[in-house]
Parts: C-alpha cells; sequence; structure tokens
C-alpha cells in the first residue's frame, strides 16, 4: 500500500513563528486517507503531542504535488524533504521530532514554477477571497489578502475579527505571483501595476 504525505497546520500556540502571517505545520505521512489521519492526531491515536494540542486544518495547497510512495523509509524521506523545503519558505514545519527553520532568519517565498504545481488550491483560495469580499477586489488586492498583509485597508474588504481561511494562506508566495493569479482567474480583476 502506497504512503502519502500530508501537512497540517497549528495554531499560534504551536510556537514562535518566524513570521507572524506564516503557522507552524507538521509534516507526516501514512496509508491512511490525509482526512481520516487528521483526525486520528486531533483524537490522540499515534499522534506527536504538539499536534494533538495544536491542529487546526490540513494544509493541501502544501501536499497535493507529491505522488503515492511506496515503503515507509521513503514516506519519511518524503516527509522531512517536504519540512525543508517549507523551512525554505518561511514555515516551521515539524517532522520527525525535528522543528525545521525553528531559529532560521532568511527563506526564499515561492516563485510561480513552484505554485504551478498546487494552482488548484491558489485558484480555489482566490475565489474563496472574491465570493468572501465586501467589495470587488482588483487582482493585486486579492494578491496582497491572499499573502496576508496587515493594514487599515483590509477592512474594507474583510472582517478581520473572523476572516476567511484564504486570507494570509498564501503568505510563502510571492505577493506578484498571487496577483498576477488572480488577474487570470479573475478577469474583471486587473492589476493596478503597469
Amino acid at each position: 500500500m502506497a504512503n502519502r504525505v500530508y501537512v497540517i497546520e497549528l495554531d499560534r500556540d504551536a510556537g514562535r513563528r518566524r513570521d507572524p502571517r506564516i503557522p507552524w505545520v507538521y509534516v507526516g505521512s501514512s496509508a491512511r486517507d490525509a482526512e481520516l489521519r487528521f483526525e486520528q492526531h486531533r483524537r490522540g491515536y499515534k499522534s506527536a503531542r504538539i499536534v494533538k494540542r495544536h491542529a487546526l486544518r490540513l494544509r493541501p495547497d502544501l501536499y497535493e504535488d507529491l505522488d503515492p510512495i511506496r515503503g515507509s523509509r521513503k514516506a519519511v524521506e518524503a516527509e522531512k524533504d517536504r519540512a525543508r523545503e517549507l523551512a525554505d519558505c518561511g514555515f516551521v514545519a515539524h517532522c520527525d521530532g525535528v522543528s525545521y527553520g525553528k531559529g532560521e532568519g532568511e527563506w526564499t517565498e515561492w516563485d510561480r514554477s513552484r505554485v504551478e504545481p498546487v494552482i488548484d488550491a491558489l485558484d480555489g483560495a482566490i475565489a474563496e477571497l472574491a465570493d468572501s469580499a465586501f467589495e470587488p477586489v482588483d487582482a493585486d488586492t486579492c494578491g496582497a489578502l491572499l499573502w496576508g498583509e496587515r493594514a487599515f485597508w483590509v477592512a474594507d474588504y474583510l472582517d478581520q475579527s473572523d476572516p476567511p481561511p484564504a486570507y494570509g494562506q498564501f503568505a510563502h508566495v510571492r505577493q506578484d505571483v498571487l496577483a498576477d493569479r488572480a488577474a487570470e482567474v479573475l478577469p474583471s480583476a486587473p492589476t493596478g501595476r503597469t
């Protein structure tokens, strides 16, 4: 049976973040369906303490691009590889007892080529933001909201006390990449850039 890598977003109490917009995540693998394994973690079945206490939601946008893996050793290596990759773009990624990215300073946001394998998740987030915004958003504003920009004007578009999950979900991606994709997905939302 093949294993799949999965990523779980952890709440703010999991630990100090490298960037307040980018959460801690847990990277694991299992032969079980990711949703089932997530529920098992929350119940405490074969769960790391940090996941049982702080699990928020699955983050398919951070793992759907990975193919199934034969063999548990290869799956554990794939977990570690994904955790290191996530640490390289700003996350603190807990995996197999190690918190990759913790205490490290520099990282590089994802570019368009890295986002391409999970573009459906980005498109869904763009649609969610557009649907939940108080008024229509242009592509640059949508990109800033996906990136998680914190500014006074955000309240013009979103309820800051209860923002949609897409707000800040792509803080690990370059903001211009987000805005360009929003312009492609929302044809009535051109960018303000020339």
